[in-house]
């Protein structure tokens, strides 16, 4: 099984151990010859844009390409060539795609075959902010701000009584990475002119080695000590040293648009709090901001994943509300007198996308009418004969070629 985190920023596989198997932009080049895709193309995305195209991840279409790629003639098929190159040398077939929530049902049924197409085997969609779920936002709303190459997007997480929903996406055109860089080589030129009667930007070269050295900054997450710019004009290097202060306004000034006046808890992935000094300028709008762990996101998303079965390829939006700190109780060793912790009870069996009581008929095969076991029923928990009558929260259920998630809600 593997995880196939799929959106305009980037592509980004796990497999079944979180090891990250595949880590890429969603950019594609074309040289005339070969399709490369990921850092490579970034390192062309100025001095050659024609030959570049940023937008077939976060746009999810058949749309037909300017001027053709090679065997890409739009979208769809950089989608494929780019699950190809992903998957080559790679053990990957059954996966799980990780979405943002405004892919539609129709986008979700084009990726589909396109995956299918790529020797793929796609059990199911989850959307991506049902990952950003834990312990400490379980059982509030919040909204979730993920930064792309081309657009920036905003989504809500909303809890109705017991379920958590991932609701959809408002997208910004103005906030994606390259828009950000884009103003920051702005400020940048404006200074090269002013010093030296240069515009960097007047250059496909110097800007490209611009846009480089900005990305080196996002890469790492920070503005540099002395934040300078250098650019090789006719052999020769010339810099100028850029006002940090110029480039916050720039990036407050596009955070404008997002409207957060209503926004008390935001999540910022990981993508996203890379940019210099977004964390902070968030800080001053809204009263909680917190920076998702890509590795926690990650393992979250996997456990969504039990709640697919093989051959019912669906989407899951919506997800009880079990957080780790209410799936377990505490209480003290009747010997010791030490503290023990104990699983909760069951009180659901979650399965295709949904959670159903466990006194439901759906399950009275192997379940009597107060939730218990029946003796000598053919089901296995864990993986192993049942050897109990109850259900505690975790266990996995396994009966007649299906399989469901037992969980306890409150």
């Amino acid at each position: 099984m593997h995880l196939i985190d799929i959106n305009d920023g980037g592509l980004l596989c796990v497999n079944a151990q979180g090891e990250v198997v595949y880590d890429q932009p969603s950019l594609a080049y074309f040289d005339g010859e070969q399709l490369t895709f990921g850092t490579r193309a970034m390192a062309k995305v100025k001095s050659q844009p024609q030959a570049c195209a940023s937008q077939y991840m976060g746009r999810l279409s058949d749309e037909t390409l300017p001027s053709p790629m090679g065997d890409a003639l739009n979208h769809a098929d950089l989608i494929f060539y780019h699950l190809r190159t992903m998957a080559a040398g790679t053990n990957i077939n059954d996966c799980v795609f990780v979405i943002p929530a405004y892919f539609s049902d129709e986008q979700l049924q084009l990726l589909l075959g396109i995956a299918g197409a790529a020797d793929l085997n796609p059990l199911g969609f989850i959307n991506s902010g049902l990952a950003q779920t834990g312990a400490d936002n379980a059982d509030q709303n919040f909204s979730v701000l993920d930064i792309g190459l081309r657009q920036g997007q905003l989504s809500s997480v909303r809890r109705n009584e017991q379920m958590l929903a991932n609701q959809a996406t408002a997208n910004f055109d103005s906030l994606g990475l390259f828009s950000i860089v884009d103003a920051w080589l702005q400020e940048i030129a404006n200074v090269f002119l002013d010093s030296i009667r240069f515009d960097p930007l007047h250059s496909a070269t110097t800007e490209q080695q611009a846009f480089d050295q900005i990305l080196t900054w996002i890469n790492h997450g920070e503005l540099p000590v002395d934040t300078r710019i250098s650019v090789d004009i006719d052999g020769y290097s010339r810099s100028a040293e850029i006002n940090s202060n110029q480039l916050s306004q720039q990036l407050e000034q596009q955070l404008d648009q997002l409207g957060l006046a209503d926004t008390t808890h935001l999540v910022l992935t990981t993508r996203a709090a890379k940019v210099p000094m977004l964390l902070g300028l968030l800080e001053k709008r809204v009263a909680s901001v917190r920076v998702s762990d890509s590795e926690t996101y990650m393992q979250r998303a996997m456990e969504l994943t039990q709640t697919f079965t093989s051959g019912q390829v669906e989407r899951l939006n919506a997800y009880p509300v079990a957080a780790a700190n209410n799936a377990k109780t505490t209480q003290a060793d009747p010997q010791t007198g030490a503290p023990q912790t104990l699983q909760k009870p069951a009180t659901h069996l979650l399965g295709h996308s949904a959670a159903t009581p466990i006194t439901a008929p759906l399950f009275s095969e192997f379940l009597d009418q107060d939730g218990l076991l029946r003796p000598n029923a053919k089901v296995k928990i864990n993986g192993e004969p049942a050897s109990r009558a109850t259900l505690k929260h975790g266990d996995q259920v396994s009966f007649a070629d299906q399989q469901w998630s037992a969980i306890h809600v409150e």
